[in-house]
C-alpha cells in the first residue's frame, strides 16, 4: 500500500473529489516513504555476488543501478494502481474495499522483484574469465587440428589400400602365351601370392580395426569440442554485452573497456576458428567412415570364405553394439 501511495495521491489530486481532499496529505507523506521502501526491497532481493552488488562494480554504478531498479518497481506498481482507479472511476475512499486493487499491484510488484533478482544473478564477465576462455579455446583448437590431421592421414591410407585391392582384383589383362619356364615361374609366384594373401587378410583386418577406432575416438573428441564451443558461446555473448555496459567516463574505465573489447574480439576469433575446425573434422570422419565401409566390403569380396566369415561376424558385433546403445538410451 505504501509503494502505491504516489498513484493514490495523484488520483486524489486529479479527481477533484472534495471528499478525498482530507486524505491527500496522508498519501503525500506515504509517497515520500515509498522510494525508500522500494530501495530496501530491491536491495533485499539482489544476490550478494550478483551483477550489481559485486565488489568489482564501482560504488556510483551500484547506487545508480539500485535506484533505477527501485524506480522500475515503483513505476510498475503505481501505473497498475492508477490505471485501475481511473478505469473504475472511483471517487470514494480508496481504502474501502481495496483488496482487489492492491492484490494485483502486489502480484506485479513481487513478479518484478523476482525478475530483478534472476537478472542480477548473471554476474558480468571479467577480463580474466575472457582470457581463460581464450586460452582454453586455443588448447582445444590445437587438439582438434591434430585430430583432423590424424583422421586425414588415416582416410588417405584407407583410400590407398582400397585402390590396391581393386587393382589386384581386376588382374592383368594379358593373353600372351608362356614358355615352360614361364609357367613354372607363374606357379611359384602363385604360391607366393597365396602366402601374401593370407598375410594381407590379417593385416587388413587389423587395419580396418584401426580405421574404425580412429573415427570413433575422433568423433568423441569432436563432441567434447562441441561442448566447449557451447560454453564459449555463452562467454562470448557475455563478453560482447560487457563491452556495451555503461561505465564511468574516467581514464581507467576507458582503458578497462578497451581491454575487455580486445579480449572479447580475440575470444570470438578463437571461437570461430575452433568451430570451423570441428566442422571440418566431422566431415573428415564421415569420409573415413565411408572409406572404412568400402574396405570392409572389399575384404569380404576378395578373401573368399575367410573374408565372408569375418564380415558376417563383424556385422553381428555392430548390430549387438547398436542394440546395447538403444537399450542404454531407453533405460
Amino acid at each position: 500500500m505504501i509503494l502505491a501511495a504516489p498513484a493514490l495521491a495523484a488520483r486524489i489530486e486529479f479527481s477533484g473529489a472534495h471528499s478525498l481532499a482530507p486524505y491527500l496529505r496522508e498519501w503525500l507523506w506515504a509517497s515520500i516513504a515509498s522510494p525508500l521502501l522500494a530501495v530496501a526491497l530491491v536491495r533485499l532481493v539482489l544476490p550478494a555476488k550478483g551483477r550489481l552488488r559485486s565488489r568489482s562494480v564501482p560504488a556510483v554504478k551500484r547506487w545508480l543501478g539500485l535506484l533505477a531498479r527501485a524506480a522500475f518497481v515503483l513505476g510498475v506498481i503505481n501505473v497498475a494502481v492508477f490505471v485501475q482507479l481511473t478505469d473504475a472511476g472511483r471517487t470514494d475512499h480508496v481504502i474501502a474495499n481495496g483488496l482487489p486493487l492492491f492484490t494485483l499491484a502486489a502480484v506485479l510488484g513481487i513478479a518484478t522483484l523476482i525478475a530483478i533478482s534472476v537478472f542480477d544473478r548473471r554476474t558480468p564477465v571479467s577480463v580474466q574469465e575472457i582470457h581463460a576462455a581464450t586460452a582454453e579455446a586455443k588448447r582445444a583448437l590445437s587438439r582438434v587440428r591434430a585430430e583432423n590431421e590424424r583422421v586425414r592421414r588415416q582416410a588417405e591410407q584407407v583410400q590407398a589400400r582400397l585402390a590396391k585391392l581393386r587393382a589386384r582384383a581386376a588382374g592383368p589383362a594379358d593373353g600372351s602365351t608362356h614358355s615352360t619356364s614361364g609357367r613354372a615361374r607363374d606357379k611359384k609366384n602363385d604360391r607366393r601370392q597365396s602366402a601374401r594373401s593370407d598375410l594381407d587378410f590379417h593385416a587388413l583386418r587389423i587395419f580396418h580395426r584401426e580405421s574404425y577406432l580412429c573415427a570413433d575416438t575422433a568423433h568423441v573428441a569432436y563432441q567434447s569440442a562441441q561442448t566447449s564451443l557451447r560454453t564459449m558461446s555463452y562467454v562470448v555473448r557475455r563478453a560482447q554485452i560487457g563491452t556495451q555496459i555503461w561505465l564511468p567516463t574516467s581514464r581507467a574505465s576507458k582503458v578497462a573497456r578497451a581491454e575487455m573489447r580486445d579480449a572479447a574480439t580475440h575470444l570470438a576469433r578463437s571461437h570461430g576458428e575452433l568451430r570451423t575446425q570441428v566442422d571440418q573434422g566431422l566431415g573428415l570422419v564421415r569420409t573415413l567412415n565411408a572409406n572404412t565401409s568400402d574396405l570392409k566390403h572389399e575384404i569380404r569380396d576378395n578373401y573368399g570364405e575367410d573374408g565372408r566369415s569375418w564380415f558376417e561376424a563383424l556385422e553381428q558385433r555392430i548390430a549387438e553394439a547398436r542394440a546395447e546403445r538403444r537399450a542404454s538410451r531407453i533405460g
